[in-house]
């Protein structure tokens, strides 16, 4: 082999090679971005549904909480007896005594002062509920009233869905979504 065939081998090794080598178009790049770009904008809207599920799963929790207590307290105090003077009562039977169509199945609706506690203790005072031997509730013997702005609402179906038996209704609500729990009382339960 001569020189110049030899020169003209290796001219056309090297062109080989070149040719052969591999990479990415830049074609290829745009698409690999714009598959990856969505993937991304799909993992940022999970993440944005989630953090706002998180959030509504914390406020449904708090109301609940709220609406419990409530419902602990009513429980509670239907099951006490009291004397206030000559007066002898059960709680039950003042917790029946605020439904207006007893046995009717018809609800009585009683809205509940939650942001100032001396309101809250003149209500229930108003609607003959006292502690035993006490004229009015101390703070003590209330529930913690929410640091929210909650609307509580007692709803009272006495002598529903049985005799001797009261359906209290106790809602909880801050923003728009009322929490309810239902549950009955009996004074022999």
């Amino acid at each position: 082999m001569d020189r110049d065939t030899c020169s003209s081998v290796r001219y056309r090794s090297v062109t080989m090679n070149k040719l052969q080598q591999s990479g990415f178009t830049i074609l290829e790049v745009m698409v690999a971005i714009v598959v990856m770009a969505v993937g991304l904008l799909g993992v940022a809207a999970m993440q944005t549904k989630a953090i706002h599920s998180n959030y509504f799963a914390g406020v449904l929790t708090e109301k609940t909480s709220v609406a419990e207590e409530w419902m602990e307290w009513l429980i509670h105090f239907s099951r006490q007896n009291y004397k206030i003077g000559a007066d002898n009562y059960s709680g039950y039977e003042k917790l029946a005594a605020l439904d207006k169509n007893p046995g009717t199945g018809t609800w009585t609706v009683k809205q509940i002062t939650c942001n100032n506690t001396e309101a809250l203790k003149n209500d229930l005072l108003a609607w003959g509920l006292r502690p035993p031997n006490a004229e009015r509730f101390d703070d003590f013997q209330l529930p913690k009233l929410p640091v929210k702005n909650y609307s509580m609402t007692w709803y009272i179906a006495a002598n529903s869905p049985l005799e001797n038996t009261t359906t209290i209704r106790v809602e909880a609500m801050e923003g728009g979504r009322p929490v309810s729990l239902v549950f009955l009382v009996s004074p022999v339960m």
